[in-house]
């Protein structure tokens, strides 16, 4: 009976362990912004979420492009960072913002007097590498890996059609992905170490170390049972 439970558990975690890395693998990261459309010609804040660092380091600088058809652009106060605007380059430096935590930027300024797409390429510079998030998505097309912030401007006030962000897309390849077998074991692909996803490795972590005690508690239970039995 201690076996049969043993084997259950053992195969219930493996089902878990591969929703969660596969769940993990899936979800794109980026950084968005909020709101996704303005009115042509009325002033605005943006917040920009920051969802990771860069493979594990934290970041220390977030230097925005602002897009040439924005005027009167400025850095919203946020403790521990302060703000420069040099050109049509806005910098906030500070922090550190640790790799596994999310946080919002904001830019207030005054949008485009026309509709149509607005772009604001990032470079996020962390204290060990960066990540340039600067890639433009063509109409049409799959999102790019690591896409530039896009503000729909619209000639009156927004829907909230487009207001509503579109669904994250799969990415063609899924690192740190799992699947369960039929006899409970877990078949896992290793994440690429060049992956901006900074929580594959610990979730990775977390899977394993609940297989592994649930396989020493079932060993155990065992181990007590026969121990238990009179002998023949």
């Amino acid at each position: 009976m201690t076996i049969t439970l043993f084997k259950h558990a053992f195969v219930t975690t493996a089902a878990t362990a591969a929703v969660v890395l596969l769940a993990g693998g899936i979800a794109s990261a980026h950084i968005a912004p909020d709101p996704i459309a303005l009115q042509a010609g009325t002033k605005a804040t943006v917040q920009f979420k920051v969802e990771h660092g860069c493979n594990g380091s934290p970041t220390i600088s977030l230097k925005f492009k602002i897009p040439a058809s924005v005027t009167d652009a400025a850095g919203v106060a946020k403790d521990g960072w302060t703000s420069t605007l040099t050109g049509d380059t806005l910098e906030f430096k500070g922090g550190p913002l640790a790799p596994d935590k999310e946080d919002n930027f904001g830019i207030s300024f005054t949008a485009p007097a026309t509709a149509g797409d607005i772009n604001f390429p990032i470079i996020q510079t962390c204290e060990k590498g960066e990540i340039a998030w600067i890639e433009i998505q063509a109409a049409g097309a799959p999102e790019p890996e690591n896409p530039a912030p896009t503000i729909k401007i619209t000639a009156g006030p927004p829907t909230s059609a487009e207001l509503t962000p579109a669904p994250e897309e799969p990415e063609a390849t899924t690192p740190g992905t799992a699947a369960a077998t039929g006899s409970g074991s877990v078949v896992a692909t290793v994440a690429d170490p060049g992956s901006d996803s900074s929580n594959t490795g610990a979730i990775v972590g977390v899977v394993i170390g609940v297989v592994i005690v649930v396989a020493g508690g079932g060993w155990l239970l065992a181990r007590r049972k026969k121990a238990a039995q009179p002998p023949n």
